[in-house]
């Protein structure tokens, strides 16, 4: 499955006094993805903050342009979140066109249990960003504690009254008594207040001091009560969090640990304090997220039918060889159970489904013909009425899936979507699978 990849960050403190100079069109700031605000006037401050996004962040979650008159523009593309300014001016970013809620979304592409359904999270501007990375946490986190806490080895030196691991010889030395009782010991502690937990916890105490829903808050508090009956309160870098590598031994912790790193990255509110305000950004792929819920839309239509399997993100045979060749990896590749490929597919983030762009197209080519068999490009919610064309004698497809159901619950919006994906199936892996018989 395809890495999820946050962007995260803060900037100068918040002065709301000192940032009378920007007008925003809105308060706050709302952008479907693809869309643009008109001009504004903004104070220096947040100017110096927009064109440093990119630096800050490694890449800029919105596009900026300046007009000669010093008026920006934003403008969004796919990813989605929210940014606040030093002057306190909020931008929200939500997908409005192609996903129903992204709370459903993001739920369906991280196949996470939420139960708090009475939790709305629509993205209107009397909601959060937060609250959707808060429910999806708090719906982890409790999947996680009913497996139990991951436990490991953890050095650990301590006065102790008999001796434990090993005697650390200069510390004892410097002992107070000259016949002493106790003992400085180095020794390894099989305990469940290790790094892994640790970075949990520090992402809680965040997300209660972001989200904006009241139950929702109440709920964090009481799982970070939970924790700290087990875990320590110390600060945790995010390259620290960066380096932990799970194993089949806690990889129940996998989307946890993810959206953990999400909330901390590149030292992620580390100067939030009480009664502290930083200008900050907070923003996810929806390219990336859209990868991962057409893959789970795929592997759970295959799973009805008999003798398909599903591999996303698979190495495929290259179609150059020598120092030109690049990797290939497509989105979803369909096999039968004996590994014959036939059907791959590549998902984009794209509302303009009508008019592929040629890069698309040259890529899902190059799929079909390194594998000799039928492609689609998937792209989220509407309708594509573009008839299917041919590479080579193999046919490619596009088709959209329905992130954008009009459904009053997230198991009718499962039941759509997977619903478009079966209808996918029907007509190009049957076709596929007739023609390699």
């Amino acid at each position: 499955m395809t890495e999820f990849l946050p962007i995260g960050g803060i900037g100068p403190q918040i002065d709301e006094a000192g940032g009378t100079e920007t007008e925003p069109p809105s308060e706050p700031i709302s952008l479907g993805e693809h869309e643009e605000t008109d001009p504004f006037p903004v104070s220096q401050a947040d100017a110096e903050f927009l064109e440093s996004m990119e630096e800050r962040f490694g890449t800029a979650p919105l596009d900026v342009s300046f007009g000669s008159d010093g008026q920006v523009t934003l403008s969004s593309g796919s990813y989605v979140g929210v940014l606040t300014l030093p002057s306190g001016v909020r931008v929200e970013v939500t997908p409005k066109r192609t996903v129903t809620r992204l709370l459903w979304a993001l739920r369906y592409a991280f196949d996470t249990p939420v139960d708090t359904l009475d939790l709305e999270t629509d993205f209107t501007s009397a909601s959060s960003f937060f609250d959707a990375i808060g429910i999806l946490f708090r719906a982890e986190l409790h999947s996680v504690l009913s497996q139990g806490l991951h436990r490991d080895y953890v050095s650990t030196s301590s006065i102790e009254k008999r001796v434990k691991g090993r005697i650390d010889v200069q510390r004892q030395l410097q002992r107070p008594s000259p016949v002493t009782t106790d003992f400085a010991v180095d020794y390894e502690e099989f305990t469940t207040d290790n790094t892994l937990n640790r970075a949990v916890l520090a992402s809680i105490r965040v997300l209660i001091t972001l989200v904006s829903d009241d139950d929702l808050r109440s709920q964090l508090r009481v799982q970070e009560r939970q924790l700290r009956e087990f875990v320590s309160v110390e600060p945790v870098q995010p390259a620290t969090v960066r380096r932990i590598e799970l194993s089949r031994l806690n990889d129940h912790y996998t989307t946890l640990l993810e959206l953990a790193t999400l909330v901390l990255e590149r030292e992620f509110f580390e100067d939030i304090r009480a009664g502290t305000q930083r200008s900050l950004a907070l923003f996810v792929n929806m390219n990336t997220v859209f990868e991962r819920i057409v893959e789970r839309g795929f592997r759970a239509i295959a799973q009805e039918q008999e003798g398909l399997r599903v591999d996303g993100q698979s190495s495929i045979p290259n179609l150059v060889d020598g120092p030109h060749s690049v990797s290939m990896r497509p989105d979803v590749l369909v096999r039968t159970a004996g590994g014959e490929p036939i059907l791959v597919a590549d998902a984009k983030w794209k509302t303009n489904h009508e008019s592929p762009s040629s890069s698309d197209v040259y890529q899902l080519t190059s799929y079909i013909l390194s594998l000799e068999v039928p492609g689609v490009l998937v792209y989220p919610g509407g309708s594509v009425k573009i008839p299917p064309s041919t590479v080579e004698g193999y046919s490619l497809h596009s088709f959209a899936v329905s992130t954008d159901a009009d459904t009053g619950s997230y198991d009718d919006y499962v039941q759509d979507l997977e619903a478009s994906v079966e209808r996918l199936f029907d007509q190009v892996v049957t076709e596929a699978s007739e023609s390699s018989r």
